[in-house]
C-alpha cells in the first residue's frame, strides 16, 4: 500500500499546482485527472488486491480486459450491468468484480473451432469444475461465467493463465483420443452399412 499512498500524494500535489494555474494552462487537466484515476486503480489492483498486473497497462476504470477471457468490471444498478443468470439469484450491488466467461463453452477445446462437430463437454466440465473450486462469489452456469469480488479474486486471477494453459496442453492429447473414437465409430458405421 506504500506505493499507492505515494502515488496518490504525488498526483494530489501535481493537480494542486495545475488547478491553481488552470486558467492559463493549455493542458487538459481533466483528462490528466482521468488518466491518474485509471493509474491509481491499477496500482490498487496490484498492491491492495495482490493481482499480478502491470498498473500502467490498466486502460479503463469501468471495464478492464486482461487477455481473451479475464476481465475486471463494475457491476450493479449504477453501471447498468448485472449477472444474467445468477444461479442463486443474487446480484452485485455496485461492485468491482473479476470475471471470465466462456460463451462458446466446450467449443473452446474443440478440434476445428466453431461449426465443428467436436464439442468436448466432458473435457470442458473438468476445466469448469477446477475453476469453480476457487469459490466464485457469483456463478452463471447458463453463460458459463464466474465472478469474484476483488477481495477474493487474487488466487484465481493469478492462477487462471496457468490453469488455461494446462487444459490447452491436456486437450492436445484429448483431441487425439476424440479423433480416434470418431474414426472408429465412422469405420464401424461404414463396415455395418
Amino acid at each position: 500500500m506504500e506505493k499507492l499512498e505515494k502515488t496518490k500524494t504525488a498526483y494530489d500535489a501535481i493537480f494542486k499546482v495545475m488547478d491553481k494555474y488552470k486558467d492559463i494552462c493549455l493542458i487538459d487537466i481533466n483528462e490528466l485527472k482521468r488518466k491518474s484515476k485509471i493509474h491509481l486503480l491499477g496500482v490498487q489492483l496490484k498492491e491492495v488486491y495482490g493481482l499480478n498486473i502491470e498498473p500502467k497497462n490498466v486502460s479503463s476504470i469501468d471495464w478492464i480486459s486482461f487477455g481473451e477471457y479475464k476481465r475486471i468490471a463494475w457491476f450493479g444498478e449504477n453501471y447498468n450491468r448485472k449477472i444474467s443468470c445468477s444461479i442463486d439469484g443474487s446480484q452485485p450491488e455496485d461492485e468491482l468484480l473479476f470475471m471470465f466467461s466462456f460463451s462458446t463453452g466446450p467449443y473452446m477445446f474443440g478440434d476445428g473451432g466453431l461449426g465443428s462437430e467436436d464439442y468436448p463437454t466432458d473435457f470442458f466440465q473438468k476445466f469448469w469444475l477446477e475453476l469453480k473450486s476457487y469459490k466464485p462469489d457469483y456463478v452463471d452456469e447458463v453463460n458459463r461465467s464466474l465472478y469474484w469480488r476483488l477481495a477474493n479474486a487474487k488466487e484465481m486471477f493469478n492462477s487462471f493463465d496457468d490453469i488455461l494453459k494446462k487444459y490447452y496442453e491436456l486437450n492436445k492429447e484429448d483431441i487425439k483420443l476424440r479423433r480416434i473414437a470418431k474414426m472408429k465409430s465412422d469405420l464401424e458405421k461404414l463396415e455395418n452399412s
